[in-house]
């Protein structure tokens, strides 16, 4: 797994306790006594989100990552700090979102998104635009998220100017699945990791289902998927053989990887 993967699929209070690293979570971060031997500060990770793992003092302005925090901790080479955190911290404990989101962007269609291939009519349907007047995903394409259970939980963004994703504090994507609850119970369902591939699939009929990109699938994403009969998975080439072995030890249906 690239040291962004990494970065992405270790859960950070997890990767902590399991160097021996004490903290105290604040909101979306984790704070930790600075690794630098000749600082008495408190430095800041963030536990999910955007720069996800990545840390900063600010008493003496040092930062770095996970992975480095591995490395001079158990004094480990890159390698070897790399398959530690892979092999003891995958996966999350956030709680799901309870109440129903009370949010209602104005939603526009844009020509980013006709570029991409998808029209105004499936947007309308799914929920998907531009938000009007200034918001915290200005500038980026809007996605209504809905719980297996069609409850609305969360907007999620991807960011015009870079396709990085955007998304509240409160929101986890490992534990949801774009368009799940749209599923029936039987035919092929197609996985992807881009969710303009998944609004694609969707408008020409298919069953799609998103992991919001991430580099792995998460215990819920397993959970959720572990009741369906055929999934068929868009995915690229180096993610074949994480998300193969994950599903060899947990799902009993079908499955295939599509190139």
């Amino acid at each position: 797994m690239s040291y962004k993967n990494t970065l992405r699929a270790v859960d950070t209070e997890k990767a902590l306790g399991s160097l021996g690293i004490e903290f105290k979570t604040q909101g979306s971060y984790a704070k930790f006594d600075c690794p630098n031997p000749d600082c008495e500060g408190q430095a800041s990770i963030k536990a999910y989100g955007d720069k996800k793992n990545l840390y900063y003092c600010p008493k003496c302005k040092s930062s770095g990552h996970i992975i480095g925090l591995a490395m001079n901790h158990k004094g480990l080479t890159w390698e070897d700090a790399n398959q530690l955190l892979i092999k003891n911290a995958l996966g999350v404990n956030a709680k799901k979102i309870t109440e129903a989101l009370n949010l209602n962007y104005e939603l526009q269609y844009h020509d980013f998104l006709k570029n991409k291939g998808i029209s105004e009519e499936i947007c309308s349907k799914q929920e998907i635009g531009i938000p009007k007047g200034k918001t915290m995903l200005s500038g980026c394409v809007a996605f209504v998220v809905r719980d297996e259970t069609a409850m609305k939980v969360a907007y999620y963004g991807i960011r015009i100017k870079d396709n990085n994703p955007v998304f509240h504090k409160s929101f986890n994507p490992e534990l949801y699945l774009y368009n799940f609850c749209s599923l029936e119970s039987e035919g092929d369902v197609y996985f992807t990791t881009n969710i303009f591939q998944c609004v694609k699939l969707i408008e020409e009929k298919k069953q799609a289902i998103y992991n919001f990109g991430l580099p792995y699938l998460s215990p819920n994403h397993l959970a959720l998927m572990d009741n369906l009969p055929r999934i068929v998975f868009l995915i690229e080439e180096p993610l074949v053989k994480t998300f193969a072995i994950q599903l060899a030890q947990s799902h009993n249906g079908f499955y295939r990887f599509n190139r």
